[in-house]
């Protein structure tokens, strides 16, 4: 299954990529989709310390979008290559997001910094074709 149908089989109604409209959405989807299951984490283990802290820094890149982010998915030319790598960075979120229902404590560390790690591949993925800057926002 490539990534853009994964996607839609995973996320209700999803977006895509087609125009700048779609790109927006489906920006806004996806963040909910990861911002949904790190709630549910934050929920099940109430993590305290450093692991709180990372979550919660996780959580605020999925709440508000990244304006660094929208100006560069309107620069995106809307090529089959540039779809495969926003769409790919998309499905490895997607992916990592599943995985919090079932992360234990010991886990969690090493979740988010995957996390955080795929939100700044998927920042690359963005800004690359948009020719921005390859350094993603805050940091």
């Amino acid at each position: 299954m490539d990534d853009t149908a994964f996607l839609h089989e995973r996320i209700e109604s999803y977006a895509g990529y087609t125009n700048d409209a779609a790109r927006q959405r489906s920006d806004e989807q996806i963040r909910a989709y990861v911002g949904e299951a790190l709630t549910r984490l934050r929920e099940r283990l109430s993590p305290a310390g450093a692991a709180s802290e990372a979550l919660e820094r996780l959580l605020v890149r999925c709440e508000f979008a990244d304006q660094a982010v929208a100006h560069a998915f309107d620069a995106i030319d809307v090529s089959a290559g540039d779809i495969a790598a926003t769409a790919a960075a998309d499905r490895e979120l997607v992916t990592l997001a599943d995985r919090a229902d079932s992360t234990d404590a010991a886990e969690l560390e090493a979740l988010l910094a995957q996390i955080a790690a795929a939100f700044d591949r998927r920042w690359r993925s963005v800004a690359a074709p948009a020719k921005a800057s390859s350094a993603p926002p805050g940091r």
